[in-house]
């Protein structure tokens, strides 16, 4: 059998000199001389698991992406097993257990296997972290800690229902244990990296699910079945670093925390609902410091000159129109960050404050003192600022005031709940504003969705001659990610924004002193030249930003 240190030699992985460092410092440490070789940077743990298959003669599967387990295989293998030892269970054939290892040295888990299991045991070498993540998949995230957890308390099903029953749960003290408050962590660490921005706790009869909005799409995440007994902790330990009430299950509570991951700040806001089998919780996790540049929102060039000009003006009205969950709010900040300088004051009423911004006054709109958007806004002009950004027009008393604040000599900046954005006038018209305030002081309506991009690792081109005869869809060629580790098997990887832009020029305002409707407004805009947000989004599916399902999931049939 060759020696490790040569066959790294013969693959040209390391030098006859870094052989001998290594071995000098292993001798030093009393570490194995594979080991020392990663930890000094000789090697990649990839080199030294293909070293150790040619020597041992054992398979090295570089990943377990394509290997299909079983979940027989997945009930037959406790999850303390698999924990203790680091191991994955990839199939069970004549009593003979295939299991992935890291580490072929290592003979423990092998023989308690054979001794406490009765398997016999046959190795494939995998790496660590491959193997770490088919555990968190199959075995659920936070198997190991829910299993340790269940093994101090040892709940019953007598235990559970009692728990149930009880109005007024020690929770606190429950939460306050080690082993909860590293499965929250978990939970919320797997869904941060995972890209998410929400993380929702369901609790049903008798199940528990969690999961992650990603790129705009809902995915459960893989859990172990018992988490369920501990679904009280869980709620309660939530509760406790949001500052809410423990003890109080019978009306909705909003809180917020933060954490830190990889050195950056993430901003969470928490709500907990009552439902009629417990408490349901989302968790929206916001960096508290994300702020874009508009050319990396995904304007066309046309549509970003058109904007900077407008965000370039001394006074008017911009209002950023779409259903919850459509950008919005990042267009805005995008906004004020194009247009801040020292030898301006700006001032945001917001709820809530999603990114705190720097040199910009940001207040908190509280409806339970009275601190709402019009109370705020009064007060704001008295603090003599350039430019404001009212978070939304719910009501005429908003809309109203933030109309002749810019009357007044303000540029302000806003958002309305509308689907496209001829309807923005129409909705303020709806709210009684009178239409020749509305024509005075509004520059334009920006309707946007967001789309999911497909991912630049694994896109392929196809021929939309299939698809263009059953939807009439107006593009030749398409593309369409495969799905890879890289996008997690979805095809996409991150979101872009797709935008109307209503800019009232002469002939749209006429339109708006008569009360037109939403349809004749965005008729005569189309004929000076507005694309609506399917056609923006079909020049976005021509360029292979994203794919006709995206268009078609998010904007309506044209209307006009």
């Amino acid at each position: 059998m060759d020696k490790l240190g040569q066959i790294l030699i013969n693959m040209n992985a390391i030098t006859e000199e870094q052989l001998n460092s290594a071995m000098d410092e292993s001798h030093r440490t009393g570490e194995i001389i594979g080991k020392t070789l990663v930890k000094l940077g000789y090697i990649t743990e990839d080199h030294l698991l293909t070293a150790l298959s040619e020597q041992l003669d054992i398979p090295y599967y570089p990943n377990l992406k394509d290997v299909k387990i079983s979940e027989s295989v997945i009930k037959a293998i406790p999850v303390k097993f698999v924990w203790h030892y680091k191991f994955m269970p990839l199939s069970i054939n004549n009593n003979v257990l295939k299991m992935a290892i890291s580490n072929p040295l290592e003979v423990w888990p092998t023989e308690d296997i054979k001794l406490l299991l009765g398997y016999g045991t046959e190795a494939v070498l995998v790496p660590q972290n491959e193997i770490l993540e088919a555990i968190r998949k199959y075995y659920g995230v936070g198997a190991e800690t829910v299993q340790k957890i269940l093994e101090k308390k040892e709940p019953t099903k007598k235990k559970e229902e009692a728990r149930r029953e009880t109005k007024i749960q020690d929770l606190g003290k429950s939460a306050e244990e080690a082993s909860v408050i590293k499965l929250v962590d978990q939970i919320i660490l797997a869904a941060i990296k995972s890209r998410a921005t929400d993380i929702h706790f369901e609790t049903y009869r008798d199940a528990v699910k969690i999961r992650c909005r990603v790129d705009g799409i809902l995915y459960d995440l893989a859990l172990p079945q018992d988490i369920r007994l501990l679904y009280p902790a869980i709620v309660s330990r939530i509760k406790i670093i949001s500052n809410l009430d423990v003890v109080e299950k019978r009306t909705p509570q909003d809180g917020r925390s933060k954490v830190k991951f990889h050195g950056n700040d993430i901003d969470m806001r928490i709500s907990v609902i009552p439902t009629s089998h417990g408490e349901n919780i989302v968790i929206r996790l916001l960096p508290s410091k994300l702020i874009f540049r508009l050319e990396e929102l995904g304007f066309e060039d046309d549509d970003l000159k058109r904007l900077k000009t407008l965000v370039h003006m001394p006074v008017g009205i911009i209002f950023l129109v779409g259903p919850t969950g459509s950008g919005k709010t990042t267009t805005l900040y995008a906004c004020l960050t194009e247009i801040k300088s020292p030898d301006t004051k700006i001032i945001t009423i917001e709820d809530p404050v999603e990114y705190e911004m720097e040199e910009i006054m940001q207040i908190q709109v509280a409806s339970k003192i009275g601190l709402s958007f019009a109370n705020s806004l009064r007060s704001v002009l008295r603090h003599d600022p350039d430019i404001m950004m009212v978070g939304e027009v719910r009501d005429r008393e908003t809309a109203e005031l933030a109309i002749r604040s810019a009357l007044t000599g303000h540029l302000i900046f806003s958002t309305l709940h509308t689907n496209n954005a001829p309807s923005g006038a129409t909705r303020l018209l709806d709210m009684n504003v009178e239409p020749f305030l509305l024509v005075s002081s509004v520059r334009a309506f920006i309707a946007q969705r967001l789309v999911r991009v497909v991912c630049d690792k694994c896109k392929v081109e196809h021929d939309a001659g299939e698809l263009r005869r059953e939807r009439e869809i107006p593009i030749d060629k398409y593309y369409r990610g495969k799905g890879c580790e890289e996008c997690r098997f979805t095809g996409y990887k991150g979101r872009t924004a797709i935008y109307e832009f209503l800019v009232l020029n002469k002939e749209i305002q006429d339109l708006v002193l008569k009360r037109a409707s939403a349809v004749e407004i965005g008729r005569k805009a189309r004929t000076l030249g507005m694309k609506t947000l399917r056609e923006t989004g079909w020049d976005k599916v021509r360029n292979g930003v994203t794919t006709p399902e995206e268009i078609l999931r998010v904007t309506d049939a044209e209307e006009f």
